[in-house]
């Protein structure tokens, strides 16, 4: 049976998706949240698979609202290894691009950890590859302090306010490698991120001018012992000044003094600027992240 999401089915979804990528760091309280401060006009839904009264699939996709692009939208669905080639995906992709068509897509993305089933189960079905880059991961306790330029410093992120990064985040993002381009990013979806259980602000960072204006930023996600490092970047006017690197550093350290043993993040082949500094920071290839597209 293919239903829509109750939050009594929240630790089933997140096993689901943890168990088709151990690199997302995703607590059952950033998905409740989420759930809760979704905006109308993303026209998301979720759905679940039950079979036998167990969750075994579940999936989700709605309009992308970051973008100018019309008709953009994303999906995700994943399967329980035990149950797949029972035609689950089918049913749950089905009914999850059929919502999107209802509410005016005309394509969308996925984000997939590469395996040759997943890619396959996919272009079978008429999705493209589009974007791919490596999924990596350090240590975050064998990382250095951060040492930023003169005239720069590393602070948390909470240490200014949620506006002055937002300005930050929507310039960076304009250069992000995707398939379409984020430049309209809303500031109340911005504020859903910066609000995230998962967001841990003490430990993402802002790297402040003399002024206080930001002009680096490294965002990180953690859970337990585990991290997973959000949007990174740095304003037009300061970059090749090693901020970002600094923002990072500063990042992975305070990430390592709450105890998290690993941090993961992957980047687009095209962003060879960003994949450097993680080779610098001594972050290793641990698999792949796949970005699929599907014309509706």
């Amino acid at each position: 049976m293919i239903r829509e999401t109750k939050d009594a089915d929240l630790e089933a979804t997140v096993a689901l998706v943890q168990a088709a990528d151990d690199a997302r760091v995703v607590s059952v309280a950033s998905v409740r949240q989420r759930r809760k401060t979704r905006p109308e006009r993303a026209r998301m839904v979720d759905l679940v698979a039950e079979l036998d009264g167990a969750v075994v699939g579940s999936g989700a996709g709605g309009l992308q609202i970051d973008t100018t692009t019309e008709g953009a939208a994303w999906a995700f669905l994943t399967v329980d290894r035990d149950h797949r080639r029972r035609g689950i995906g089918d049913a749950l992709g089905a009914r999850l691009l059929d919502h999107l068509r209802s509410v005016g897509a005309t394509s969308a993305t996925s984000l997939i950890r590469w395996s040759e089933e997943a890619e396959r189960w996919a272009l079978e079905r008429g999705w493209t590859r589009v974007l791919t880059g490596p999924l990596i991961a350090v240590d975050p306790r064998g990382v250095l302090d951060p040492s930023p330029a003169p005239g720069f410093s590393c602070v948390p992120l909470n240490a200014v306010t949620p506006e002055a990064a937002y300005e930050a985040v929507r310039e960076a993002a304009l250069d992000e490698p995707s398939p379409v381009p984020h430049d309209a990013i809303p500031y109340d979806d911005f504020l859903r991120d910066w609000e995230d259980p998962d967001t841990d602000l003490e430990a993402s960072t802002a790297v402040v001018d003399e002024a206080g204006s930001v002009a680096a930023f490294a965002f990180i996600n953690i859970v337990d012992d585990r991290g997973q490092h959000g949007f990174t970047g740095t304003v037009r006017a300061h970059r090749g000044r090693g901020l970002a690197t600094a923002a990072k550093r500063r990042a992975l350290c305070a990430a390592a003094a709450r105890g998290v043993t690993r941090v993961t993040t992957s980047n687009a082949e095209e962003n060879a600027a960003m994949r450097a500094i993680n080779r610098r920071l001594g972050f290793e290839p641990i698999g792949e992240h796949v970005i699929l597209k599907l014309d509706l």
